[in-house]
């Protein structure tokens, strides 16, 4: 079973810990519950606010610390989302499945997009290159039919800098 799975099931995140050592704290747990339910991709600042009003003790350096182990848990991934804000980073639970992550350069909006063409990719990598493929993500640059609409321009990548 994936390792995903085996966590969003009861008491997964609990045995993932405990194999690899690590007490599941009250505050691990916390982070983990609001990435898993979160609408959208969250940074560290929306990460600690929402933490703080169910636990206003809880600071920065905790939310930092725990982001870290969850990561190396491999619950967590850490976005930089084609650096739309910056040196900004963005977490989310880890997904079940394989997903793009579609950005308007011009506005900043993200979402998710989910196709098999991800899955035609990961079998073309494996029958051209031999490489097994274990988790896809790809960013997506553009802009989103409002901005197109309204003329909203996107900005030109800054000299020196690469599209990714």
């Amino acid at each position: 079973m994936p390792l995903v799975k085996q966590i969003r099931r009861r008491g997964g995140l609990e045995r993932l810990a405990k194999q690899h050592g690590l007490r599941l704290t009250r505050q691990r747990r916390l982070i983990f519950a609001i990435l898993e339910s979160a609408k959208t991709h969250l940074n560290a600042k929306q990460i600690l606010e929402q933490a703080q009003r169910l636990e206003p003790g809880i600071d920065q350096v905790t939310i930092y610390r725990n982001l870290g182990v969850l990561k190396r848990l491999g619950v967590v991934d850490e976005l930089d989302l084609l650096h739309l804000r910056g040196d900004q980073h963005y977490y989310e639970a880890r997904q079940v499945r394989a997903h793009s992550h579609v950005a308007c350069l011009a506005c900043g909006k993200v979402f998710e997009f989910y196709t098999s063409a991800i899955k035609t990719i990961d079998r073309e990598l494996e029958k051209e290159c031999g490489f097994s493929v274990s988790f896809t993500r790809i960013e997506i640059g553009g802009q989103c039919a409002a901005c197109r609409k309204s003329g909203r321009e996107a900005p030109l990548p800054r000299k020196g800098k690469q599209a990714r």
